[in-house]
């Protein structure tokens, strides 16, 4: 059993190691945080974090890192950053934080903004910003990352990588999932996702949906004309099944018996070994479904 002392020691050690290895030597609050969280199910984990702050502060110089852990310290951070922008990136920072309105977290970043505002302004710079070295770090949230064809943590995988540009090869249009968050109105208009849309599933293989006015199968539809939907999405998963295969890859499609004409649910996909293409197959696997909760038996 470790004494509190002892547990805010230890989390301490974690968190600026964490912050050498993998923040450029600058510890925040996100850090910490994460760090607490991570170890939270241990004994350690149990810190009192207010112990674990102070004793980071103690250290910070022995350690050769930088605390920014306070609403001024981030602040006078970010004004180092800006100090080192020429007047033009400061400008484009600030419009595309306008152009992404409410949706976009950096708009409801109180200090980031006073700090670009006063960058702007005719103020002279204060002497305490002259040789300052900025930390390398972005010290702000950037808005979530389109999604195109596949989701952002998705697209440098190699083998989803490979499948898009199968898909772009054979000019089969790709959806794009917004980052900001968008209503359910919108989501589901013709403002929505259009096209296919990859998921990883086990191992190597991949699933490929298609997207109509944001709904990826008839369920998510607002529309109650689900019969020219199906054909649509029916033939645009024939259409991507053909250029797997003719790029090597195994197909497999994957669709419902639980209708009276068929239903095309998505097409699964493998890439061949890198030794070389393998035989081709198109295999046809069918799932069923139940008819209202959605539960697929994969």
């Amino acid at each position: 059993m470790l004494t509190p002392s002892e547990r805010a020691d230890e989390m301490a050690r974690l968190v600026i190691a964490a912050a050498q290895q993998d923040n450029a030597c600058v510890v925040t609050s996100g850090l910490v945080d994460t760090v607490m969280k991570l170890h939270a199910d241990t004994e350690h984990g149990k810190a009192n974090a207010v112990s674990v702050r102070r004793l980071i502060r103690a250290r910070a110089a022995a350690e050769g890192v930088r605390v920014v852990l306070t609403d001024d310290e981030r602040y006078w951070a970010i004004r180092e950053q800006l100090h080192h922008m020429d007047g033009h990136q400061v400008h484009a920072l600030r419009d595309s934080i306008a152009d992404g309105g409410d949706y976009d977290p950096r708009a409801n970043d109180g200090v980031l903004i006073d700090a670009i505002s006063v960058r702007l302004s005719n103020r002279l710079s204060p002497r305490r910003l002259d040789g300052v070295e900025p930390v390398s770090i972005r010290l702000w949230h950037e808005p979530e990352p389109d999604g195109v064809g596949t989701l952002p943590e998705y697209a440098q995988r190699p083998v989803v990588a490979e499948a898009l540009d199968v898909l772009r090869a054979a000019e089969v249009p790709v959806a794009t999932v917004p980052g900001r968050k968008m209503l359910y109105r919108e989501w589901h208009s013709p403002q929505g996702p259009q096209g296919a849309f990859i998921r990883p599933h086990a191992g190597r293989t991949l699933g490929v949906a298609w997207f109509i006015d944001g709904a990826q199968d008839e369920r998510g539809m607002r529309s109650g004309d689900t019969r020219t939907a199906r054909d649509t999405r029916n033939s645009a998963l024939d259409d991507i099944a053909g250029a797997f295969r003719r790029a090597g890859w195994t197909v497999w499609r994957v669709g419902s018996s639980n209708t009276a004409t068929r239903r095309a649910l998505r097409v699964d996909v493998t890439p061949p070994p890198a030794e070389g293409p393998r035989p081709v197959h198109d295999h046809v696997r069918c799932r069923l479904v139940e008819h209202e909760s959605g539960i697929r038996d994969d």
